[in-house]
């Protein structure tokens, strides 16, 4: 039996693929050692397994692979970061990551906070890493495990283009876990062509909410038809929330603050999301708008208990008088939802 790190590179972002390494290394009976960074005990290890989620890690993963490296552990790389950018670690490394999804870790039960019962997603939107990753094919899995935890989570990336049957069996396995997640939410152009199925089905589900998207133009009149129908079942604006990615190429501020605004005006909660380019080594992307920043739009749109309690033009003026060019401060408010 050998040492073995396993290394979550976008940690504290909980990493799936590295928690299954750690069981799974565990279970074949080797000496694990798990953490966010390699350091003096990982040099000590015969092999390290880096996971990237977020590629503006890389650079970090990049020196600490060359310190293993230089101390003579042999080393492997994976991840969505690594399958974006995979010549950028080549050229940094020499090392060449692996790409996609690895099939022996899909079927690793576990202790495990989430879970994937399916792969894939044929909407290939050109801001999203799952059709490189996954695939535009969708692949089912019936032994995927039951996810625990206070939060657990469902990570497919379109659950509703599974097969009826796949669906059918997801609602029987995960009924009776508490507060469920189904974290990339659902379809709404699917959702609302036979809403009351899909809310017979999922109703089933103790879920923390009902996830859609609102990210393109083509889908303003989907996204209200399924809340004009969950509302009608009772359901309301803190149980209903929509992602709404913000700064992909060609976005204005005010194309923007329309999309999040009108999400308020037909009674759901906006989730508003910052476009980073796949490729990005930085975090915080600017959109170059000359007017207004993307940390009004988050602040304001980002918690109902500031738009629910003033209008974003009483906002925006509240924010100049407490925040005056030049003075370094950042107005925090308590995300009361």
């Amino acid at each position: 039996m050998a040492k073995i790190a396993v290394i979550n590179s976008s940690a504290p972002t909980y990493n799936l693929a590295a928690h299954k390494m750690l069981v799974e290394f565990k279970r074949q009976g080797h000496e694990v050692f798990f953490s966010p960074h390699a350091d003096m005990w990982s040099l000590q290890c015969q092999k390290a397994y880096f996971s990237v989620i977020f590629t503006w890690h890389l650079p970090t993963l990049c020196l600490e692979v060359n310190m293993l490296k230089s101390a003579g552990v042999e080393v492997e790389i994976g991840g969505p970061a690594a399958t974006a950018m995979p010549e950028y670690i080549v050229e940094h490394t020499g090392v060449k990551p692996f790409l996609g999804i690895k099939e022996s870790l899909e079927h690793v039960r576990g202790p495990f906070k989430a879970t994937f019962t399916s792969r894939g997603c044929p909407r290939a939107c050109e801001y999203c890493i799952v059709s490189k990753l996954e695939g535009t094919r969708m692949k089912e899995y019936s032994d995927f495990a039951i996810p625990t935890g206070r939060n657990p989570y469902v990570c497919d990336n379109n659950i509703l283009l599974t097969t009826w049957n796949h669906q059918r069996l997801v609602v029987d396995k995960l009924r009776g876990v508490r507060n469920l997640d189904i974290n990339s939410g659902f379809d709404d152009r699917v959702f609302i062509r036979d809403p009351e199925k899909y809310w017979q089905l999922y109703n089933e589900l103790d879920l923390e909410a009902w996830r859609f998207a609102y990210d393109k133009p083509e889908q303003k009149d989907a996204i209200k038809a399924c809340a004009d129908f969950l509302h009608t079942k009772g359901v309301d604006y803190r149980h209903i929330l929509v992602y709404c990615i913000i700064g992909t190429n060609g976005d204005t501020f005010q194309l923007a603050q329309q999309r999040l605004q009108y999400l308020i005006d037909i009674g759901v909660s906006p989730y508003p999301q910052r476009y980073r380019p796949l490729d990005t080594l930085v975090n915080a992307h600017d959109p170059g708008w000359k007017e207004g920043t993307p940390e009004n739009l988050f602040l304001y749109y980002g918690n109902p208990f500031v738009w629910r309690s003033c209008k974003w033009h009483d906002f925006t003026l509240k924010r100049k008088l407490l925040n005056p060019p030049g003075d370094g401060q950042t107005v925090r408010f308590a995300n009361r939802f």
